[in-house]
């Protein structure tokens, strides 16, 4: 079937994301030298992390509960109130960080744009990511942004039932294997992966099989337009 609409996640596709949670890890990491090593540090936050996945979801903040919570946990209760300001300061500076586009973005939706509905599809706190779609100056773009809890064929069904888009037709264009392209094959649509200078690790997908039919991937955002024009003569 032919591709009727393009989807796009956000962070670390159309704008640098993980870097910042990197870089504030390592902040992180300093501000607890006192209570732990590195390597602890980064452990016990991860697992926190996934502990609260469910309860929290993804974003800055809930990002910044779980280094809070942490930091408890390493300093046995002991952290104290300097520390926990300083906590907070990183994820409020998060929040507040600049948006820089990837290369070749703006002039790759403005190619696509003429030709083809774009939207898209993103998980987070729903203030963070409209906030930075709108700082990005990509919003033009978009005329449908849907920001959902989880990505799995559940929730991308029931966006693509809300806007009557036939799920075969949807082309979904992102960097985690596990949210931006797995759920869409699962589907039957097809799905672009541009991979990204650093990916979160519960991102990844081990041994994914990469010949699985509607599946494509390459180097940067600016070959996706002759990419789907080689995908729609392909249908003819």
């Amino acid at each position: 079937m032919k591709i009727e609409m393009i989807a796009f996640d956000a962070d670390d596709t159309l704008w640098h994301g993980e870097v910042h949670y990197r870089d504030a890890l390592e902040d992180f990491k300093k501000i607890l030298s006192t209570w732990g090593d590195p390597q602890t540090i980064d452990e016990t936050l991860y697992e926190i992390e996934m502990k609260n996945l469910p309860l929290y979801g993804y974003g800055v903040k809930a990002f910044t509960l779980s280094m809070l919570e942490a930091a408890v946990k390493i300093s046995e209760g002991n952290v104290s109130g300097k520390e926990i300001a300083d906590i907070l300061s990183l994820g409020r500076s998060m929040l507040e960080t600049e948006i820089v586009l990837y290369p070749h973005v703006k002039e790759t939706l403005e190619a696509l744009a003429g030709s083809f509905p774009l939207m898209v599809i993103t998980k987070g706190d729903l203030l963070d990511q409209t906030g930075k779609l709108s700082r990005s100056g990509l919003e033009r773009y978009f005329p449908l942004v849907e920001v959902v809890n989880e990505k799995t064929p559940q929730s991308y069904q029931s966006v693509f039932e809300k806007y009557n888009i036939d799920q075969k037709s949807i082309l979904m264009v992102g960097n985690s294997l596990r949210s931006d392209v797995v759920p869409i094959l699962a589907l039957g649509g097809k799905s672009v992966h541009i991979q990204a200078d650093t990916t979160w690790e519960h991102e990844t997908v081990p041994g994914f099989d990469t010949s699985q039919e509607g599946y494509y991937s390459i180097e940067h955002i600016g070959l996706l337009p002759d990419l789907i024009e080689k995908i729609q003569q392909s249908e003819v």
